[in-house]
C-alpha cells in the first residue's frame, strides 16, 4: 500500500480524473484510488499509478480514460430514492405536467434524469407517470407523451440500465410490492422491466463537464447526489447549464442538501415538506 497523501503517482492520476470528469478525489480519500484502480493498473500493463496516468493520458490505450471513469465513479442508487421527493412528483409535478399536455400547451413532456447510474431513477420517474395516469384513469395522455433522457459519464453502468434487468438485492431497495408487481416479471433470479417502462427512457453516456445544448429543453431535471463530488467552480457551472435547459418555471430536483449561493440569483428555493426544490425565475 503506497503512503497516503504523499505520493505524487497519487495526486497526478487525481488530477486527471477531475480533468476527465470533474470529480475531486481529496488526499485523505487517495484510497479510493488504491482499491478501484488497481486492478485497472495491472490490467493496463503499468506498474505504477504515474504510469497508468500517462498511458490514459497519451491515448496508448484507447478506452483506458473510459476504463477509470468507469472504476472510479459511485454508482449508489435504488428505486425511489428520497420518498418526499416522489410524493411531491406525483401529486404536485406530474398533475401540472399532465394538464400542459391535456390543453395542447406543450406537444410532449421531456424530463431529464442526469447521473442515472443503473437506471432506477429513470425508470421511477417513468412508473410514477404511468401509476399517476391509471390511478386517476387518464386515457387521453400515456407514457409515450414524456420523452425520458437518462444520461451518465459511466457507460459501464449505462448498459445495465439499458438492459432493465435487475438482481433480488436491487429490486429490494426502495421498491414498493405494488410497483414490482405492475411493472416487473421474474425471471429466473433477476426481475425484467415490462416494455412500456423500459421502452420510455433513451440512455446516452455523457459528461457533465460537456455542452448540453444539443439535448434541448426540459420540463424538469434530476440532477441529484452528483455535485457533492465536484469542485464549486464545477458546481456552477452546472446548475447555469441546467438553467439554461429548462423551460421557464422548469424544476430541477437536487438532492438533499441546498445550494442556495449557486441558485438563488438565477432559481427560486421551494419546500416542500422536507424537501428543497428550485424552479426556474
Amino acid at each position: 500500500m503506497h503512503e497516503i497523501g504523499n505520493d505524487k503517482d497519487y495526486l497526478r492520476i487525481s488530477k486527471y480524473i477531475t480533468e476527465v470528469s470533474g470529480i475531486v478525489i481529496a488526499p485523505e480519500k487517495y484510497y479510493l484510488i488504491e482499491t478501484r484502480l488497481s486492478k485497472l493498473m495491472l490490467e493496463s500493463g503499468a506498474s505504477s499509478f504515474d504510469e497508468l496516468y500517462n498511458k490514459a493520458k497519451s491515448n496508448e490505450k484507447p478506452g483506458l480514460t473510459q476504463k477509470i471513469i468507469n472504476a472510479i465513479t459511485v454508482n449508489e442508487t435504488f428505486w425511489f430514492r428520497d420518498a418526499v421527493l416522489w410524493k411531491f412528483f406525483e401529486r404536485e409535478v406530474v398533475p401540472k405536467l399532465v394538464e400542459m399536455l391535456v390543453s395542447k400547451e406543450k406537444p410532449k413532456i421531456r424530463i431529464w434524469s442526469a447521473a442515472a447510474s443503473t437506471g432506477q431513477e429513470a425508470y421511477s420517474i417513468a412508473m410514477c407517470i404511468d401509476n399517476y395516469l391509471k390511478r386517476n384513469n387518464i386515457s387521453d395522455i400515456s407514457l409515450s407523451d414524456f420523452e425520458i433522457l437518462a444520461t451518465d459519464i459511466s457507460d459501464r453502468v449505462l448498459e445495465i440500465a439499458k438492459n432493465g434487468r435487475y438482481d433480488r438485492i436491487s429490486m429490494t431497495r426502495g421498491l414498493s410490492e405494488h410497483y414490482k408487481a405492475a411493472y416487473f416479471k421474474s425471471n429466473n433470479s433477476a426481475w425484467d422491466l415490462v416494455p412500456l417502462i423500459k421502452d420510455s427512457v433513451k440512455f446516452e453516456c455523457f459528461n457533465l463537464k460537456k455542452d448540453y445544448t444539443g439535448f434541448g429543453t426540459f420540463d424538469v431535471i434530476f440532477c441529484r447526489y452528483v455535485l457533492i463530488y465536484f469542485p464549486d467552480s464545477l458546481k456552477s457551472e452546472i446548475v447555469r447549464k441546467m438553467h439554461n435547459s429548462l423551460y421557464d418555471g422548469g424544476v430541477l430536483f437536487t438532492g438533499n442538501y441546498v445550494l442556495y449561493n449557486m441558485l438563488r440569483d438565477i432559481f427560486n428555493a421551494n419546500s416542500y415538506e422536507n424537501l428543497t426544490y428550485y424552479t426556474k425565475s
